[in-house]
């Protein structure tokens, strides 16, 4: 699990997300400000929930402009859990 979170965080980054991990002590989430795509999350969330979030951001990005590394477009495309 901890794997997929540094190939997700790390695909997060080089796409041009932003992650801020702080104590939020809320559920975090994805957020657009201005033409800035944000992920938010407290910094004691589960990597699942982590993942979850940065997931989702990805998913937002247009993909044909971006690279994906191929686990990554696998659990996009709903081929990997």
């Amino acid at each position: 699990m901890k794997e997929l979170f540094e190939l997700l965080y790390e695909t997060a980054v080089n796409a041009g997300i932003e992650i801020i991990e702080d104590r939020i002590n809320r559920k975090g989430g994805v957020c657009r400000l201005d033409d800035r795509l944000i992920v938010v999350y407290d910094a004691h969330a589960a990597l699942h929930e982590r993942n979850r979030l940065i997931l989702d951001a990805i998913s937002q990005m247009n993909r044909d402009y971006i690279y994906l590394p191929p686990r990554v477009r696998m659990i996009l495309e709903g081929n990997e859990s």
